[in-house]
């Protein structure tokens, strides 16, 4: 049911751990939000939706905390995936369930968020190409159930073109982070 590897678009097998996160205070972390999704996993194979949705919902918010804590400790983590697994694992609960504005919102809160610390010219470079990598996981899911719903071709076109101009920034930067030295006096960006 849940989403386990973003990089083969395969959303019917279970939610895994994208690895061990390289920040040790955050690894406990990790392993909560693995556990948690691991219970959602196994509810939702035996039918029990309302276990499933609380213990996806606890993965979120265990999403959700490792991310800010990346942003805001500028270390190098896995978050985004994090974060998109559990936005999708909800928003597939949700579609499953016929609950199809929930839906919208969980895929939209995971293009949201990866867009914004893409985006994010202050934040540190490492997390913005790794967001920037994954946009296209949520931009994919997104576009497909704005699709399927019936979405206007306008609405998908401009979320289209915001990641892709993201992504194109997200390039740009790190193209001059690989060639500038240390002595470039306009290049503000945080490598790490």
């Amino acid at each position: 049911m849940a989403i386990s590897d973003l990089s083969t678009g395969d959303s019917r097998t279970p939610a895994t751990s994208p690895g061990s996160l390289s920040h040790p205070a955050l690894s406990s972390g990790d392993r909560r939000w693995k556990r948690l999704t691991d219970q959602g996993n196994e509810a939702y194979a035996q039918g029990d939706i309302p276990l499933a949705l609380a213990a996806y919902t606890d993965a979120l918010t265990e999403a959700e905390r490792l991310f800010d804590a990346v942003a805001g400790d500028r270390g190098s983590v896995p978050v985004p995936v994090i974060f998109n697994i559990s936005c999708h694992n909800l928003a597939e609960l949700f579609e499953r369930s016929g609950e199809t504005a929930k839906a919208e919102a969980c895929y939209q809160m995971a293009y949201d968020r990866l867009l914004e610390t893409a985006r994010c010219p202050s934040g540190p470079l490492e997390l913005r190409i790794v967001c920037a990598q994954h946009l296209k996981h949520a931009l994919a899911m997104l576009v497909q159930h704005l699709h399927r719903h019936g979405a206007a071709d306008d609405r998908i076109g401009a979320i289209i073109s915001k990641a892709h101009h993201a992504v194109y920034a997200v390039y740009q930067v790190a193209e001059h982070a690989a060639q500038a030295d240390d002595s470039c006096a306009h290049c503000n960006v945080t490598l790490s």
